[in-house]
């Protein structure tokens, strides 16, 4: 079975909130054990920052990735293109 684009867009995305989730979640552990920021607690915090941005982005291009399907399976013969 092939992984088609849309699906692979949603696992990474779903997957990509689940880390985010877990990281916001060690920010907030670290956070509460009033220790100045960790080299930890740097990177968690540059991770989410990154994944904040991806997110939307992959979202937008799985908008896209839908429009070319369509478009994609449209007969330009047919329809006097």
């Amino acid at each position: 079975m092939t992984i088609t684009p849309g699906v692979l867009l949603d696992t990474s995305i779903a997957q990509l909130r689940t880390l985010a989730s877990f990281l916001a979640e060690e920010m907030g552990e670290l956070r509460d054990k009033a220790e100045p920021a960790s080299l930890e607690a740097r990177a968690c915090k540059e991770i989410l920052l990154t994944i904040s941005v991806l997110i939307p982005k992959l979202q937008a291009a799985r908008y896209v990735v839908a429009d070319d399907s369509v478009a994609f399976g449209k007969c330009v013969s047919c329809d006097g293109g």
